[in-house]
């Protein structure tokens, strides 16, 4: 038969489950004591609604979202942009089934090296456009 392990505890150890959890439940109602009733007091002064489909023009989003944000301003319809930015992401999903040379040295494979570098380059391209743009 399996012998049970004891549960070994260090002398002046303190249980997790009972005096941790209410020390974390007594900050949590305290916290709740002091912030509810100034939001009560003090409410939020209300601004004008927010309208989502109306951007900013200060607004810019994060440099790894700059390519695609550009690729959206310069193409002039919306849709187009986004059915462009589909195309290239299923390119670079089939691009493994497209290639299935056993050859993996770049320099033997001139097309997708050449495709692999314009494709790096103009992302860079387009995100740095964005950002000074």
């Amino acid at each position: 038969m399996a012998k049970k392990k004891k549960e070994k505890h260090e002398e002046g150890a303190v249980p997790f489950v009972p005096v941790h959890i209410m020390k974390e439940m007594a900050a949590v109602f305290i916290f709740l004591g002091i912030f509810i009733p100034l939001a009560i007091l003090y409410p939020f002064e209300e601004l004008e609604p927010a309208n989502s489909f109306v951007t900013p023009e200060h607004i810019k989003p994060e440099w790894y979202f700059l390519a695609a944000y550009q690729i959206l301003r310069i193409v002039p319809s919306k849709v187009l942009g986004l059915m462009l930015q589909g195309i290239v992401i299923l390119a670079i999903i089939l691009l493994p089934f497209w290639d299935t040379k056993s050859e993996r040295n770049p320099r033997k494979r001139p097309l997708f090296a050449a495709i692999a570098i314009l494709s790096i380059a103009t992302y860079i391209a387009l995100t740095v456009w964005g950002k000074y743009s």
